[in-house]
């Protein structure tokens, strides 16, 4: 599956307040998503992530 067609990617740059904060690559738009309790852990910076079209969630592997 082609991760562009279901959402963008983005880098972590800061972790903070319950908030993953970073970029969009390629567009270096900026978005905060709150992180849900369970992934706090897996979380960490720099990290490539694919947020939904909208920039609002992760999109999480099940």
């Amino acid at each position: 599956m082609n991760p562009e067609s279901i959402g963008d990617l983005g880098i972590i740059m800061e972790l903070k307040d319950g908030l993953a904060i970073g970029t969009i690559l390629g567009t270096d738009e900026p978005f905060k998503v709150k992180v849900r309790p369970e992934a706090v852990k897996s979380l960490e910076l720099y990290v490539i992530v694919l947020l939904t079209l909208d920039h609002t969630d992760f999109i999480y592997q099940e």
